[in-house]
């Protein structure tokens, strides 16, 4: 904050050129050069640009909102700014009409705000420093408006009153941004810990996969024990190969005495080949290799049946530990959002309104989808 006095405003050395110079400057399209300074080196700049080559009245440049402006008009009109037919001045009682309040809007602007009551004017005037053009330091006109568009601002009687207000403004709010930055360690400190729940519910979930399932064993027919069912398959152990010439049974050890006489041991197609000899008592056929019946297993139908419906429950108990945790991580996420403005002072029914206004705003995504 400059440490320059700032002496008061006096308000009738200041505003009585600007009041004169108000009629005519609702018709005339530049100002007089005298008048221009008392203007704040903004609003001087403002009226000199604009009003070069405009054909409308310089008066609507002295306010910076266009409606404003247009009241500013309708105000100046009126018979009370009509000029004194002696003094040729307008008319104003300075020690019972006019009120001034002030206001530090920061640490290099104050603002006086003069209010003429009987006029239906208001002049904010803003103390400036460095302004040689306007004669050094000391109060400039910065915006002339409508009286109702003034009203509503928080303003003080004196200099010094305007000082502590911005002093304590200024302390309130950098607590109040204090007490913002702690609410959001300690939201994400709880949103941290939400979120090392939620993770942590994995973690203490067993790592399994569905057990590896074996094709059923082949259907027993006919009442077949399970031992009848291994003999079965143990006697194709000792089938010869229609293909192998070489019969082990055909292999005589060497020094065995047979039915003609001592043997060498050699192999059994070295042997003179024997004319086999057939029993005509044998009631049935010796059956070929073709013709014997080899095992088959029973269906595995059921079976690709039963790891479906394992793998599809499996998937299904995956689905639904996601779907848990998702809704558990948007009830945390609103919770913490609810803390935040219970901090920042946010009431609950306009938190519950900025929710609902963003669910409305998801409808209208979905519709765009």
């Amino acid at each position: 904050m400059t440490a320059i006095a700032i002496s008061p405003l006096s308000v009738q050395q200041l505003l009585l050129p600007l009041l004169s110079s108000l009629p005519t400057a609702a018709v005339a399209p530049s100002p007089p050069t005298a008048l221009l300074p008392i203007l704040s080196p903004i609003l001087r700049q403002r009226v000199q640009l604009l009003s070069q080559g405009s054909p409308d009245p310089w008066l609507s440049l002295l306010c910076y909102d266009s409606a404003k402006a247009a009241k500013l008009q309708e105000v100046v009109k009126s018979d009370r700014f009509e000029p004194h037919p002696v003094s040729g001045e307008v008319e104003v009682d300075w020690d019972s009409d006019v009120e001034v309040r002030y206001k530090r809007q920061d640490e290099e602007t104050l603002h006086a705000l003069v209010a003429l009551r009987e006029m239906d004017l208001a002049v904010n005037c803003v103390w400036c420093t460095g302004d040689q053009e306007g004669g050094g330091d000391g109060w400039r006109v910065g915006e002339v408006k409508a009286l109702e568009d003034s009203e509503g601002e928080e303003l003080q009687k004196s200099i010094a009153e305007a000082e502590e207000a911005f002093k304590a403004a200024a302390a309130a709010k950098r607590d109040g941004y204090l007490i913002i930055q702690y609410g959001e360690k300690e939201v994400e400190e709880e949103e941290e810990d939400d979120d090392d729940d939620y993770w942590a519910q994995y973690d203490n979930t067993p790592a399994r996969t569905p057990a590896p399932q074996h094709s059923p064993a082949p259907t027993q027919q006919n009442g077949a024990s399970a031992g009848d069912e291994d003999s079965y398959y143990a006697q194709y152990a000792s089938v010869q190969p229609a293909m192998d010439n070489h019969d082990p049974d055909e292999d005589i050890p060497e020094g065995v005495e047979t039915s003609l006489g001592p043997q060498d041991h050699t192999h059994a197609s070295e042997m003179p080949e024997r004319v086999p000899e057939y029993s005509y008592e044998a009631t049935e056929p010796a059956l070929s290799a073709a013709e014997l019946a080899h095992p088959r297993p029973g269906s595995s139908s059921s079976g690709e049946d039963t790891v479906a419906r394992l793998e599809k429950e499996a998937a299904r108990e995956t689905e639904s530990r996601e779907e848990t945790g998702i809704k558990q991580h948007i009830g945390t996420s609103i919770k913490s959002l609810y803390r935040l403005a219970r901090v920042a002072g946010i009431e609950r029914s306009e938190f519950d309104r900025l929710v609902k206004t963003e669910l409305e705003c998801l409808a209208l995504m979905d519709e765009d989808d």
